[in-house]
């Protein structure tokens, strides 16, 4: 096993490189992900093993990224807490902003998720080798999974 330093939003990019990435509104399949080549099952086994890890780390994110909602954000009627990007909107005839001010509350909720995500971890992973990664064809790059990649010789 080796290790690896990763600033947390890396971890977000390499569990989109492994799983793939979805449109949340429209369910389209934007892409696919590394896991859904066609890999030996040797190495999708430490694929999915490390997909499990960045999961987890990606999950403690979300709900620090949940706590400065709350921190930032205002109950609506219904008791959803949000912070809307504009406050004092002024929309046209048609629904649509024409104007508004930055909202004071997002841009510091942005300002302290911004600094989480460069906060580092480390990471322990299984490196895989170029070699067990040759005779994938994909569109897809993957640049945070290449940091995990190494020369044969190296594996």
């Amino acid at each position: 096993m080796e290790k690896i330093s990763l600033k947390l939003f890396e971890f977000y990019n390499l569990e989109s490189e492994l799983n793939g990435v979805t449109n949340q509104q429209t369910g389209e399949k934007i892409s696919a992900g590394l896991l859904a080549e066609k890999l030996k099952l040797t190495t999708k086994y430490w694929l999915t093993e490390l997909a499990k890890k960045v999961a987890a780390e990606k999950a403690t994110v979300e709900t620090l990224k949940e706590e400065l909602i709350k921190k930032h954000g205002e109950a609506d009627e219904t008791g959803n807490i949000s912070i809307p990007m504009y406050i004092d909107i002024v929309k046209d005839e048609d629904g649509k902003i024409v104007d508004g001010k930055n909202n004071p509350k997002f841009i510091e909720f942005q300002s302290e998720f911004n600094a989480l995500l460069q906060e580092e971890k480390e990471l322990e992973y299984k490196p895989v080798s170029l070699s067990e990664l040759e005779n994938i064809e994909s569109d897809g790059n993957y640049p945070t999974f290449f940091k995990l990649v190494v020369a044969d010789e190296q594996a």
